[in-house]
């Protein structure tokens, strides 16, 4: 093939391909232009439905659908009044006298303020009456509409509004008092009304201008809609939630807990249904409640029917009521509100069951002495316990221990199996009982969900009783009984021993330094606090927190500190020695502890001598095979 033809059919190809990416890009520009266009043809077909509304406050603000107001705002200067009082003769009323006289028409909705962020929602069959109160030149202008029959008081007629001839904007002309006016949309859409008065300053509303002039004292965003969509249901402004009380307006959001109550309790769903401008429904469709499980169910307007999971009613706005149907017995179910064959909402409901399962922790070491010279705790009172108490239902949800009727169990209702003490632990207690599921209470410290107990501890009987059980009786009368836990019992600390948990760390790693205590006999201590602040020499180390007097020993007898390595200061690998110092200890029975350990940078070097023997065994390894391949050539020769 010549040359040529092939550098043309190449130059065809590079043509044919940026035309191809002309196109496409195009075609990308035209289907972002559609997909636009296409958006915009939906809002305006929505607005023109007044499917949007203006409307920015939820259903608890101020709705004079929900009822028949018998009073609104009164004549106050500098602002821009509605009335929400429904006229009933067909046509808006705009007068003198009381601000009560003024009547709007068609008016759905009504936000509850009254400066420059309005908001309002209308028929367009409807008209709305305006009204304030005048101390200056003022005006009201509207984006669209007319204004019609403008008043002011009695014995005040020459100073009687002006309506600009096309009907969208008014002007009072000096002294007037109290203005009032009605606005008459015709159309449907969304619409601005706006009021000025005189600023003080020379600047005044003028017929001159559009009536727009002055300082702007109120604002009102209208929305226009046909009364197709009020009155029907829509899910945006429609809510229902969990709550833990009867009675509650529904907000949407559940409160605190309420998804999951305590044994014998009762759940409660509350709801509002409302149409697109948050006007609740009328009565009379179906409103359906059913739930999953074993549970009753009960719309409150019909509270004879608790007898099934099934209710209906016609309320638009109430409660179900959601119970165990077998007593005691833990259930989770879900709870659909449908209202006439359209899902509301679905929630769910946990009903803890009674106590059917206890799991005991054992937390610290009792003390076994009458007196303690270094923390003032007295014999078997350790504060805050030396054992938990969990208690869970038949399910596994974690419940509260209760008493009948609700309230939290009494510390008789736990008890101790007596055949489990013994002479080392001659007996068990019980202190505050658990008053919640949280994990832990304010302090951060001893968990709410569970119960404390105590351990007694024969004097100067030191050891470990691990066949211990407790038992804890329900208002029904059933009796649980934990499985087999232990306690243990020692002596004030005495001596004590030191030791990091490795023997090397590298710069940056996280070392703990536990120290262990023991009494005087040499049993391990029990879990009181030191009673002294102990003085710790690490080189290269820097603690983490502090080292108080008021650190306690753990079940173990033990406190660990925490330290990183070599994060502050100057940093020189090697060995080293910590020096452990508890003086109060030191000062009687114990020795200073000498606590040996290893830093490194954790970078692996290499020395000369390394590299020079690695090159050794090299060359030797390459002297080898040189002489395999001489022998192998020498055998085939």
């Amino acid at each position: 093939m010549p040359q040529g033809n092939g550098i043309r059919r190449s130059k065809d190809l590079q043509a044919r391909f940026r035309k191809f990416l002309i196109l496409t890009n195009e075609r990308k520009k035209m289907s972002t232009k559609t997909l636009r266009k296409r958006i915009s043809l939906v809002a305006v077909t929505v607005v023109t439905a007044g499917l949007i509304s203006a409307v920015s406050a939820p259903v608890a603000n101020a709705n004079i659908a929900a009822g028949t107001p018998t009073s609104q705002a009164d004549y106050t200067a500098d602002t821009f009044n509605v009335a929400v009082i429904p006229s009933t003769t067909g046509a808006a009323i705009a007068t003198t006298g009381a601000s009560t006289a003024q009547k709007s028409l068609g008016l759905i909705y009504k936000d509850a303020s009254s400066t420059t962020a309005q908001t309002a929602t209308m028929l367009s069959t409807g008209a709305l009456a305006l009204y304030t109160k005048a101390a200056t030149i003022v005006s009201f202008v509207a984006s669209g509409g007319s204004f019609s029959g403008a008043l002011v008081p009695t014995g005040a007629s020459t100073n009687n509004p002006t309506i600009r001839s096309d009907l969208k904007g008014i002007l009072t002309n000096g002294t007037a008092t109290d203005i009032a006016v009605v606005w008459t949309p015709g159309a449907v859409g969304t619409y601005t009304l706006s009021a000025y008065k005189g600023d003080g300053a020379g600047t005044v509303p003028s017929s001159t201008l559009g009536y727009a002039r002055g300082t702007l004292v109120g604002q009102i965003t209208v929305t226009v809609t046909t009364s197709s969509v009020a009155g029907a249901y829509a899910s945006t402004y429609s809510v229902c939630n969990m709550t833990r009380t009867a009675g509650q307006a529904a907000t949407g959001a559940d409160t605190s807990g309420s998804t999951s109550i305590n044994n014998g309790l009762t759940g409660y769903m509350v709801y509002t249904l409302a149409d697109a401008f948050g006007t609740t429904l009328s009565a009379g469709l179906p409103v359906v409640a059913t739930a999953t499980g074993g549970v009753v169910l009960d719309i409150a307007s019909n509270a004879s029917s608790a007898v099934t999971n099934t209710d209906v009613d016609t309320a638009t706005s109430g409660t179900v009521s959601i119970a165990q149907a077998v007593a005691n017995a833990p259930v989770t179910t879900t709870i659909t509100l449908t209202y006439n064959g359209t899902v509301v909402c679905t929630e769910t409901l946990t009903i803890r069951g009674e106590v059917a399962s206890l799991k005991v922790t054992p937390i610290r070491t009792q003390a076994n002495v009458s007196a303690n010279q270094i923390t003032s705790e007295p014999l078997n009172s350790l504060s805050g316990g030396t054992f938990t108490v969990d208690t869970f239902d038949a399910a596994g949800n974690k419940v509260i221990p209760l008493q009948a009727g609700g309230s939290v169990a009494a510390t008789t209702q736990f008890a101790t199996v007596a055949s489990t003490v013994d002479s080392v632990v001659t007996a068990l207690t019980f202190g505050t009982v658990a008053t919640g599921t949280a994990s832990t209470d304010t302090t951060g410290l001893w968990p709410l969900s569970s119960t404390q107990g105590y351990s007694t501890c024969a004097s100067n009987k030191a050891g470990t009783n691990s066949k211990l059980k407790i038992t804890f009786q329900n208002p029904s009368g059933s009796i649980i009984t934990s499985p087999e836990f232990s306690q243990k019992c020692g002596g004030l600390p005495s001596t004590y021993t030191a030791s990091w948990d490795k023997a090397s760390y590298a710069q940056g790693e996280i070392a703990k330094l536990t120290v262990s205590f023991k009494d005087t006999a040499g049993n391990q201590a029990a879990s009181l606090t030191t009673g002294t602040t102990a003085t710790v020499t690490a080189p290269m180390m820097t603690l983490v927190g502090s080292i108080e007097a008021s650190k306690r020993l753990d079940i173990n007898g033990n406190i660990v500190h925490t330290y990183s390595v070599g994060t502050t200061g100057t940093f020189t690998e090697g060995t080293y020695n910590s020096l452990v110092d508890y003086p109060t200890y030191t000062a009687v029975l114990a020795s200073v502890q000498t606590v040996p350990y290893k830093v490194t940078t954790g970078v692996t070097t290499v020395s000369n001598a390394d590299v020079l023997k690695s090159i050794v065994a090299l060359i030797a390894s390459i002297n080898k095979q040189i002489q395999a391949l001489q022998k192998l050539i020498l055998q085939r020769r």
